[in-house]
């Protein structure tokens, strides 16, 4: 699913705090975008290779060999574990406690929001006006009123 399909499907409460690992690999592990799966980052990250099954084999070995399929499956879950302890956790609440975000939007948020929070809060420290941040309206319309669909070109003139 896209990005904006992932963020819709999760719910976000108060009492929990969900942090999804994948997120910290694609904005903060500084992988190439091809390296960014679970077998290549526990490689790359924490220096071993995993336990790995070819997705033509699945199917047979969950038939025949299902103790293989077990430690495949668990080393997956291990590999995530222990990516989450030594990268994610301590790094994703340490920024919370400089950065006014639940530790959900600080792992969720681009880096320049990050830097523009962190700046807002400095700039507030020091007794220094920042203006507001300029949204644009969700709906524009014409002088007469009508809605516009799309704004491709504003006025604009060519002089000789």
């Amino acid at each position: 699913p896209s990005a904006s399909d992932r963020d819709a499907a999760e719910y976000r409460g108060r009492g929990c705090v969900h942090l999804d690992a994948f997120c910290w690999v694609k904005r903060d592990s500084y992988l190439p975008q091809g390296s960014q799966g679970l077998k290549a980052v526990t490689k790359y990250k924490l220096g071993y290779d995993p336990v790995e099954v070819d997705p033509e084999d699945m199917v047979r070995y969950a038939r025949e060999r299902p103790a293989h399929m077990a430690s495949y499956s668990v080393s997956d879950a291990v590999a995530t574990y222990y990516l989450y302890e030594k990268y994610v956790h301590m790094f994703i609440f340490s920024l919370c406690t400089i950065i006014p975000m639940g530790p959900e939007d600080v792992l969720r948020k681009g880096s320049g929001t990050l830097c523009e929070a962190l700046l807002m809060v400095e700039a507030c420290t020091k007794s220094i006006i920042c203006p507001n941040k300029q949204k644009d309206p969700l709906a524009k319309f014409t002088p007469k009123g009508n809605l516009l669909e799309s704004e491709t070109y504003i006025g604009g003139k060519v002089e000789c």
